[in-house]
């Protein structure tokens, strides 16, 4: 298991990282430790923010796993005044209150709620060696006002409350990542499935049947906070106009596995109550290939390549930057710098117009084409 030793050394590890001062140093003990001293290297004095984590609640899952959640709880003491660390400091640096606060205060507790503010997932090892997938969301408070403390001084206290989740050997939900043309998606629920479309028989004399899948379709379903993100406009945008069949660059992550899709808007729906933040629910499934008209958004590039025939079996270009790409009817890939896209039949278009062929690229940023085996028109995103 994961000792509270160990979450106090990585606590420790992710605060001073995030305060990023060698002269002041946060020191975590677990359940109970001594009272450490500033230390002096020279001319310069490190001053320790000192504080407690204990273990309040704990929870195991009755399952095969280990697995589990555990509340902790974790306190300090923070002085009100800045201490002297090296003799460059000035008396305006060193002013205990400035404008009616304490700036040293809010120093510290700033680095507390940067450092606690989000949930994160990361993997740790306990004593043995076993791998623990652990997730983390905390609360913070200030609590009281400031008091005299033996050692301490003038000192406030401040609480953390954190929940861990656990479990050996196990997949996290931030494991779990969706991108939406590009960007990340900071849905609060997500579900995933596959089905398939199946075809019964039942043998002569018998009473169960039998089946055999013939196709099968990808779904995605998440629910996530309205935001400033493309998500979220396209979203709302699809909500009010209804235009359909507008093709997304959707990307899910399950933990080293991943995929690129191209989707569509299936079935939106927004909630807003009171002063709650507006939430969003979106469907999302597979649209077909670009032979069928589809819309894209604005800030997509689309690009055809003409031929004077169909029998045309690859295509050779370079881009000049990574970017999520659909073309031929295949699905969307990564890439950048040379290409070599393989074509078959199925992966031309006819423009009756202009009697030529065709083959269309999305992207889903504005991205230069060069060296091209073939001429090309940028039809969006130019």
């Amino acid at each position: 298991m994961i000792s509270v030793k160990q979450l106090a050394e990585y606590f420790e590890n992710g605060l001073n990282k995030t305060l990023g001062n060698p002269e002041i140093q946060f020191k975590i003990w677990a359940d109970a430790g001594e009272y450490k001293k500033p230390e002096r290297d020279g001319n310069v004095i490190t001053h320790y923010i000192l504080g407690n984590l204990r273990t309040s609640t704990s929870a195991n899952d009755a399952t095969d796993l280990v697995m589990g959640v555990n509340g902790l709880s974790l306190d300090f003491k923070i002085p009100v005044q800045a201490p002297r660390t090296n003799a460059t400091q000035t008396a305006e640096e060193l002013q205990k209150i400035q404008d009616g606060q304490y700036p040293y205060l809010a120093y510290i507790t700033n680095a507390l709620n940067g450092y606690f503010q989000k949930a994160w997932a990361d993997t740790l090892y306990d004593g043995s060696g076993a791998k623990y997938s652990v997730a983390f969301q905390a609360g913070t408070a200030v609590t009281g006002n400031a008091e005299i403390a033996a050692r301490y001084g003038q000192s406030v206290d401040f609480n953390v409350y954190i929940e861990v989740y656990f479990i050996q050997d196990g997949i996290n939900s931030k494991d779990v990542k969706i991108y939406f043309d590009g960007e990340p998606v900071p849905y609060q629920a997500l579900r995933t499935s596959r089905a398939a479309q199946l075809d019964r028989e039942v043998t002569a004399g018998e009473l169960i049947s039998k089946n055999v899948a013939t196709t099968t379709a990808f779904s995605l379903d998440f629910e996530f906070p309205a935001n400033s993100d493309k998500a979220t406009s396209e979203t709302f945008n699809y909500l009010i106009n209804g235009e359909p069949n507008t093709a997304h660059f959707v990307k899910i992550q399950l933990a080293t596995t991943s995929k690129l899709y191209f989707m569509m808007n299936n079935t939106i729906n927004t909630s807003a109550e009171g002063i709650n933040i507006a939430g969003i629910t979106v469907s999302l499934i597979e649209i077909m290939d670009f032979a069928v008209t589809v819309n894209v958004p604005e800030y997509f590039q689309v690009i055809r390549f003409e031929f004077d025939k169909s029998d045309i079996t690859s295509l050779t270009f370079t881009l000049s930057e990574e970017c999520n790409t659909f073309i031929s009817g295949v699905g969307a890939q990564i890439r950048n710098g040379a290409q070599t896209i393989a074509l078959t039949n199925r992966s031309f278009e006819y423009d009756d117009a202009i009697k030529k062929y065709y083959v269309t690229l999305v992207t889903d940023r504005k991205v230069t084409v060069s060296d091209s085996s073939a001429q090309f028109t940028v039809l969006q995103g130019v």
